[in-house]
């Protein structure tokens, strides 16, 4: 049913941004259709994890700090120098925020907007200028369900919430002014997911899960990265907001 959306992978060439949790499915579901795979992170042990796994020619690493616009530039120097240009870029790069709001400091506040927001920016513009000769590409970024619902039990700040609202009106605007270079830009939008990040949460937080997802579970990496490699190579998605809340979409 699903070898059309199958068949955009074949020989192309991917971008990820952020190595591990939903960054490192979307790329172990990549590699056995793509040519090849950029992954960039901060992180050199999450690199370093999934260059072990492949261990091929087709997965090439980079560390980037993504708040960084100079070395972002850079990074996309490599990515064209290596591999041309990318028909793909997924940007899962994020920091969570839970302290409370009356205790969030404005370092707090910088460090979310500089990762969640500028570094998408960055990455999104910066791919983007080497798709448009093409004049064809897709840009598929993480948003979350916290974007537009703040739900009891949850342990989400405001900042983080802001940051992925903001990824959502981001997509949407950027979508009109890609679209006349055949780029099409989308963001999906996941409930709680097992990742580390969740890790952080408080015990009344996981507890919460089961009240409000379905099979009082959380979503799982994998899950969420079938439906991001699916929204990117479907061709009538643009300025989408595409959710998969789990059943945390539902209230509570």
């Amino acid at each position: 049913m699903f070898s059309r959306i199958a068949d955009q992978y074949q020989g192309s060439t991917a971008v990820v941004i952020g190595a591990g949790g939903i960054g490192g499915e979307i790329v172990r579901l990549l590699m056995p259709s793509v040519e090849r795979v950029v992954v960039a992170d901060q992180s050199e042990a999450a690199l370093a994890e999934l260059a072990q796994e492949f261990g091929s020619d087709e997965l090439l690493t980079r560390t980037l700090d993504v708040r960084d616009s100079a070395a972002v530039q850079e990074f996309a120097r490599f990515v064209n120098a290596s591999v041309g240009t990318p028909r793909f870029l997924f940007y899962t790069a994020g920091i969570l925020t839970i302290e409370p709001f009356v205790e969030t400091t404005p370092q707090n506040w910088e460090r979310a907007v500089a990762v969640n927001l500028s570094g998408a920016f960055y990455c999104t513009k910066t791919l983007a200028e080497l798709m448009i000769p093409q004049q064809r590409g897709s840009i598929l970024l993480l948003g979350s369900i916290a974007g537009t619902k703040a739900r009891s039990g949850s342990r989400v700040n405001p900042v983080y919430n802001v940051t992925k609202a903001g990824i959502s009106a981001f997509v949407n605007a950027t979508a009109m002014q890609l679209r006349p270079h055949g780029i099409r830009i989308n963001c999906i939008s996941p409930g709680p997911t097992s990742t580390t990040m969740m890790d952080v949460q408080p015990p009344q937080v996981h507890a919460s899960i089961r009240d409000i997802m379905l099979d009082a579970r959380m979503n799982e990496p994998a899950e969420i990265a079938e439906l991001a490699l699916f929204v990117a190579a479907h061709g009538r998605f643009s300025g989408e907001d595409v959710g998969l809340g789990g059943g945390a979409g539902l209230g509570g």
